[in-house]
């Protein structure tokens, strides 16, 4: 959303008259609710970053949490009236959002966790927790020692987990409906791109720093049983 512009006195964060005060709901949201990467002229974005990091206090004294930052690069593009053109096929993080690579997941049918290398999206936003049966991934509830040489191994999913479900266990045992028709397949995406590739990250630390007396067990999940 636009929250960069709606929650911040945008006066106090440019030290005077800005811009940003007349854009319209239209433009803020079609220019400038953005995210990395970014592409652009080493000009444009000299320009950009001189503005972004003396807005950056500000906007954190009037917005002190997570994002502050964020929000201060949207305020100074909008402010300099650098307009940017948003790709939403690159990336996908919320399976409740718009806006994100998920037309590519929708493409891929049954397939969701075996997908065609042309549908992938180049980025996975590993920012949400992801809920599918009892099937769970957060990066929040990850043991602190995943990295190392004694933890399990994630037990990964079964491909067809998108079939198999049409509603999540949370760890806490509380169970919660979809509700969204596209819910079960975009979870599953997320589970069966994301688990797999944190165990190939510790098999590598384990290859490489255990000396022969590593857990590959896959053994790790989040409730106490998966039935």
């Amino acid at each position: 959303g636009i929250q960069w512009k709606t929650k911040v006195n945008v006066t106090y964060v440019a030290n005077g008259p800005s811009r940003v005060e007349n854009i319209t709901f239209d433009e803020a949201r079609g220019h400038y609710v953005i995210g990395p990467p970014y592409i652009a002229t080493a000009k444009d974005m000299y320009k950009i970053t001189q503005k972004w990091t003396e807005f950056v206090p500000r906007v954190h004294d009037e917005y002190p949490h997570l994002l502050a930052e964020m929000f201060a690069y949207c305020f100074a593009a909008a402010h300099l009236n650098l307009p940017h053109r948003v790709a939403q096929s690159f990336m996908v993080s919320d399976p409740g959002a718009g806006g994100e690579g998920w037309r590519l997941i929708h493409e891929m049918k049954d397939k969701v966790c075996t997908p065609p290398q042309n549908l992938n999206p180049h980025i996975l936003h590993y920012c949400q927790r992801y809920m599918l049966g009892k099937w769970f991934i957060n990066k929040y509830r990850l043991r602190k020692d995943f990295m190392s040489c004694d933890a399990p191994l994630l037990r990964e999913p079964p491909p067809d987990i998108a079939k198999q479900y049409n509603y999540q266990i949370t760890p806490d045992g509380e169970r919660r409906e979809f509700k969204m028709k596209t819910g079960p397949s975009r979870h599953a995406y997320m589970i069966c791109a994301l688990i797999p590739r944190l165990n190939q990250a510790a098999r590598y630390y384990k290859e490489h720093h255990c000396k022969g007396k590593a857990n590959y067990d896959e053994t790790y999940i989040f409730h106490s049983e998966m039935s």
